[in-house]
């Protein structure tokens, strides 16, 4: 869809200059959506780098070739009538973005830990503070909890769209470490890794170890089977090693879910590292 738009603006010839300024922003709202609501981990991180590249110079060749048509037609009549789909475009996915937008900014108290993986390229899959970024949003306990994946140098989460074997994703068997100076509350081990996209909906968080830090427990999920190098009641540190990412329990592909709760209350505390909160396709790479 985004190549498409591309591709309508590079060859746009519209008679006047304020019909162009219409499909130029309907466009570009349409365009920034999609790029912000996209998995690019899947189509490729370097792909949204490009496509971006390719919008920007499809408006400017676009641009050039309206820069001596008039603002508005030379009869005197409205250019809205045959904008009308444009304008409502406008209006509808430019609200559609600000909301979007919104789930991204938006600020709650979050609390620093020290991020959860070592040694590669890693994305969040789904982060933020609304449905369309997290789907885990509408869950209290989880409301800000963060889906993790891994890419690979050309920027892809796997080989191939979704292979059935665990090893062909980059985060499988990447080591995960302890957010914080804390205790093991929790530490599950040797539930089977599945082959994608079978979950198991029975033991929602498969492998998984919860370390308590301070007044706040940080569940670290779907660890691979065999991997748990920690007991409940141990003693760790922050960026001491608790297991590998698997593919364990209601999963339907390798990734690592994290998520904070408040301690007295049971619900969902928002997460940041290095003092930044991730939301969808945030790239972090250690």
């Amino acid at each position: 869809m985004p190549l498409a738009f591309c591709w309508r603006l590079w060859r746009l010839d519209e008679p006047t200059r304020l019909g162009w300024l219409l499909v130029l922003a309907e466009s570009a709202v349409l365009v920034a959506l999609i790029m912000v609501v996209a998995r690019w981990d899947i189509a490729g991180m370097w792909s949204r780098i490009a496509l971006g590249g390719l919008f920007a110079a499809a408006a400017v060749v676009s641009a050039w070739r309206h820069l001596r048509k008039p603002w508005l037609p030379a009869d005197g009549s409205s250019v809205f009538p045959s904008h009308l789909p444009a304008f409502a475009s406008v209006l509808v996915f430019g609200a559609a973005l600000a909301y979007v937008a919104s789930g991204i900014v938006s600020r709650h108290d979050p609390r620093d830990f020290t991020f959860p993986l070592e040694q590669g390229h890693f994305v969040v899959a789904h982060g933020g503070t609304i449905g369309v970024l997290n789907h885990h949003s509408d869950h209290a306990a989880q409301r800000h909890a963060l889906d993790i994946t891994a890419v690979n140098e050309s920027g892809f989460r796997a080989s191939g769209f979704l292979p059935a074997d665990p090893a062909r994703y980059v985060i499988f068997g990447k080591t995960v470490v302890s957010p914080c100076d804390g205790t093991i509350l929790a530490a599950v081990d040797g539930l089977p890794d599945l082959a994608p996209p079978m979950s198991d909906r029975d033991n929602a968080a498969g492998n998984h170890v919860v370390v308590s830090c301070g007044d706040l427990n940080v569940e670290l999920a779907h660890l691979r089977k065999g991997s748990v190098t920690v007991a409940a009641g141990d003693k760790v540190v922050a960026g001491a090693p608790l297991g590998h990412v698997g593919n364990s329990g209601n999963s339907t592909e390798p990734h690592l879910h994290i998520h904070a709760i408040d301690s007295r209350s049971g619900t969902g505390v928002q997460m940041s590292f290095d003092d930044t909160v991730p939301v969808r396709n945030t790239l972090i790479t250690r």
